[in-house]
């Protein structure tokens, strides 16, 4: 049989009662702390989600206004494409194969972006970026309504914001602040060279 240890106190009283009480408020406080502890921690976590769910668009649409600020341009480069023989009035959609550089690291034959040939009715070479001046879309070349004309007809056109082309790169309709932006070509020992570069999106001027 197990015993109790008792103490009496000074005016007779028990103190084991008394011990006994201060051992309960001192777990009582410590589970309180913690409970404290726990709702702070939840607080902040529930905070950071939702400065990230606010931020998120926020910082996207700052991206996006000063867009032309993060372009990289690769002007004053000659890409050689393809044998001046092999074009034709259509156009024809050629990659741009250079080095691409992330920091420190160079990743060899990489797309860096893509152009348009193709020869006009005087044999003239055109060259035209892909991507669309008014947002970088990539635009599209194909058989589709003219809207001057209303006739199906070989067109640019940019399918994010219906935008229409004439071959040659002029604008027909739509958003676009700008015509197709033409690029820079020569032709050596029968090869087409083409001066790759990329413009700022959303200004009427032609800027690298």
């Amino acid at each position: 049989m197990s015993k109790k240890n008792r103490s009496s106190s000074p005016d007779g009283g028990d103190s084991s009662v008394s011990n006994e009480t201060s051992t309960n408020s001192a777990s009582s406080g410590t589970g309180a702390e913690k409970k404290d502890r726990r709702a702070f921690m939840k607080l902040g976590v529930a905070g950071g989600i939702g400065l990230c769910a606010v931020g998120a668009p926020i910082c996207a649409g700052a991206r996006a206004a000063i867009s032309p600020v993060f372009q990289v341009s690769e002007s004053g480069k000659f890409y050689p494409l393809i044998a001046e023989a092999e074009l034709t009035e259509k156009p024809l959609k050629m990659p741009i194969i250079d080095a691409k550089k992330d920091a420190w690291t160079v990743i060899p034959d990489q797309k860096i972006g893509s152009v348009f040939l193709r020869k006009s009715k005087d044999g003239k070479i055109i060259a035209i970026h892909s991507l669309c001046p008014h947002a970088g879309c990539a635009v599209q070349a194909g058989p589709i309504k003219n809207p001057k004309t209303n006739e199906e007809e070989e067109l640019f056109y940019c399918p994010c914001h219906a935008a229409h082309f004439d071959l040659d790169g002029v604008r027909l309709d739509g958003v676009s602040p700008r015509d197709l932006d033409t690029l820079e070509t020569k032709i050596e020992n029968g090869t087409v060279f083409v001066k790759f570069e990329n413009f700022a999106f959303g200004t009427p001027e032609k800027r690298a």
